[in-house]
């Protein structure tokens, strides 16, 4: 098999008997999602998958998954919103407004722009710009609460690459020495110069590719990189949805073109986090991937808390054997 699987760790695979159970059925690289978790749970879980590969005679590396300048809503109590309603958006400790932990990118809203919450489940459309906060209505609503995604796929966002608490956890993973450091939202080659910066150790790594602006720089940024991550989830809400499968294509041949690892993630087995079996379109998409030529497919909910993580290795496992197996499969 040469397509590899990463799976994200997480309280559905907290113990040694069922990262022992993911390793034999296929897995090849243990992620760490830093958003997530607290730094002891980090390092239980690393010794963990650590202790069970080396059980298996298997390697295993660890992927650290680094939060980077993502926004978020903060402090919200579970809140329900409905199509046409006003709300706010300004800095943790204004009232009557959502909080979200960089206000300062309101400033380079306009109105007419959309805001994304929720990963884009919640769409608002902007309609005043104030002093310190933005007014929205709402277009699509949903339920939202604290530590929610919120993009501005429409504005520009001067945010460093490395924030104060990925710095932080980087210390975390020079203890777990990570073979791996995935950068989130990256946007410019010299993202990635910042990280290696900060890398004193042996680890490589993977640039997300989650932004517009990234792709403004796509064959500088694979260039600078180890590997480069289609990271769909935020991708699809900063640009639109229907362009994501060519993106996702062109990313993939700038990584072949330059003997960089090419990485799929985000939703491929998505259903499986409470179902058995994946749908057929789940395993079209994981199928495509391997087409077009990337060297690693990722499970995330699926085996962080999802209800099969075990079996949603080994779907993905029988996926990957079955085209590449195939005629279609043409890469070496």
């Amino acid at each position: 098999m040469r397509t590899r699987i990463i799976a994200t760790l997480g309280p559905a695979s907290d113990t040694e008997d069922v990262l022992g159970a993911m390793v034999a059925a296929g897995m090849t690289f243990a992620r760490l999602n830093f958003s997530h978790g607290d730094h002891a749970e980090h390092r239980r879980r690393a010794d963990l998958v650590r202790h069970a590969a080396k059980s298996l005679g298997r390697t295993v590396d660890l992927i650290q998954d680094l939060q980077g300048p993502k926004i978020r809503t903060v402090h919200v109590p579970q809140t329900q919103l409905h199509i046409g309603d006003l709300l706010s958006l300004g800095a943790p400790g204004q009232a009557n407004v959502i909080p979200i932990s960089e206000p300062a990118v309101l400033t380079g809203v306009q109105a007419g722009q959309r805001i994304y919450l929720d990963d884009g489940a919640i769409e608002l459309e902007v309609t005043r710009v104030q002093p310190g906060s933005v007014d929205c209505r709402v277009l699509v609503g949903g339920p939202i609460e604290g530590n929610e995604g919120v993009v501005f796929p429409s504005s520009a966002i001067d945010l460093p690459a490395l924030t104060e608490r990925d710095i932080d956890d980087l210390a975390v993973g020079r203890d777990l020495a990570v073979e791996w450091v995935a950068l989130s939202f990256v946007q410019r080659p010299e993202d990635i110069d910042a990280l290696r910066q900060r890398i004193d150790w042996d680890a490589r790594i993977i640039a997300k590719i989650e932004t517009a602006a990234a792709l403004d720089h796509l064959d500088a940024i694979v260039e600078r990189s180890d590997a480069v991550m289609v990271a769909r989830g935020d991708l699809g809400v900063a640009i639109r949805r229907a362009r994501v499968p060519l993106v996702q294509k062109d990313i993939l041949y700038s990584c072949r073109q330059r003997s960089v690892h090419g990485i799929v993630a985000t939703e491929m087995l998505l259903s499986m986090v409470q179902h058995s079996h994946p749908t057929r379109a789940e395993v079209g998409d994981v199928a495509t991937a391997v087409l077009d030529g990337c060297h690693a497919v990722m499970l995330s909910e699926e085996t962080a808390i999802g209800a099969y993580p075990t079996l949603a290795v080994a779907e993905m496992r029988e996926i990957i054997e079955t085209v590449e197996a195939s005629p279609y499969y043409v890469w070496d």
